[in-house]
């Protein structure tokens, strides 16, 4: 959500200024087609014979409808990007009918009345084009939301292939604020730092192909930072405590006895065994809780394995067993004491 206000208000005094250079620039048009009137229409006798004066009259008149709805349509914020070149045909044909004849003159071209007729069309062009631009900056200020944001020239000059890239990312995933976008390319980088140092320089190889395709959406948040609901939290594998236990000789065969065998039961697993498990278990439970997904013993067991720690099955029972009974601490304790 953009929370940038809205155009502010005009006052009187700029409303009345407004108005005075809209009239002003009315009558520099109607100067120009004043000038460009006669000319035009000596210039299209040959062709059209009586009807030369409308030749004039439909350029000049175009030019103006043209311009003043490329404004309106800037106004209503539906502007058609190609309706501007249509102004600037018309003006650069009543140029080109005003100059002619005095550039092809027996004596050589009269750049005095060249310029003369050329600079009141040019000038009503520019015009136009400025209060055009100025309409669609008040439209695009009062419609936030669906306005992109610009990137700083002196970050374009500064870095141009990163500043290009995260251009594009604003293009293609619709991320319209740039502060925004640099939050976001803040954590993408942390995020592949985080990669390369689980997996080293060919991390593109070697993560998983979910961990690469989050990375690519821009969902993969690097470690210790806040898990929102979109997005999966990159922890880094904790090494494993305890000490490699050595091979065991096999056992030399015995006898077959004639004694039924005694159904041993397995000794249960006490909870002051889970200790060294409890903040792993309190970060895990804590993102299944964000996700909405309910924590069982075989998810409890699988998410503490895929970060390297080795835990059986009945550990895991019996460390769900505590993290449902006992009160659990806040996320950032819990990143604490995990790392």
């Amino acid at each position: 959500m953009n929370d940038q206000p809205g155009p502010r208000p005009l006052s009187e005094g700029e409303q009345t200024l407004i108005s005075v250079t809209a009239a002003a620039v009315g009558v520099l048009g109607l100067i120009g087609f004043v000038i460009s009137f006669a000319t035009v229409m000596d210039a299209a006798k040959p062709t059209f014979g009586p009807l030369a004066f409308l030749l004039p009259l439909g350029v000049d008149l175009g030019i103006g409808v043209f311009s003043a709805l490329d404004i309106v349509l800037a106004r209503l914020d539906m502007r058609v990007r190609w309706l501007r070149f249509i102004p600037w045909t018309l003006t650069a044909v009543t140029v080109y009918l005003n100059v002619a004849a005095y550039a092809t003159g027996p004596g050589g071209p009269n750049w005095f009345a060249v310029v003369a007729h050329a600079i009141l069309p040019g000038l009503w062009v520019v015009a136009v084009e400025i209060g055009t631009h100025a309409v669609r900056k008040r439209a695009n200020l009062a419609n936030p939301s669906r306005r992109l944001d610009s990137i700083r020239v002196s970050r374009w000059l500064l870095s141009p292939v990163p500043t290009f890239a995260l251009w594009r990312r604003m293009v293609l995933w619709e991320v319209r604020s740039y502060p925004e976008a640099l939050n976001r390319e803040r954590e993408r980088i942390l995020a592949k730092t985080d990669l390369q140092d689980r997996y080293g320089r060919l991390w593109q190889f070697k993560a998983s192909r979910r961990e690469r395709a989050l990375y690519k959406l821009g969902e993969l948040a690097p470690a210790g930072a806040p898990v929102q609901a979109e997005a999966v939290r990159l922890t880094p594998p904790v090494p494993p405590s305890a000490p490699q236990r050595p091979a065991l000789t096999a056992a030399p065969a015995r006898k077959p006895s004639s004694r039924k065998p005694r159904k041993t039961t397995r000794p249960a697993i006490a909870p002051s065994e889970v200790d060294d498990l409890m903040p792993l278990g309190w970060q895990v439970a804590a993102d299944h809780d964000a996700r909405g997904v309910t924590l069982t013993r075989d998810r409890l067991r699988d998410a503490i394995r895929q970060t390297g720690q080795s835990i059986s099955t009945d550990r895991a029972g019996a460390l769900l067993a505590r993290l449902r009974t006992e009160v659990g601490p806040t996320a950032e304790n819990t990143e604490q004491e995990a790392a």
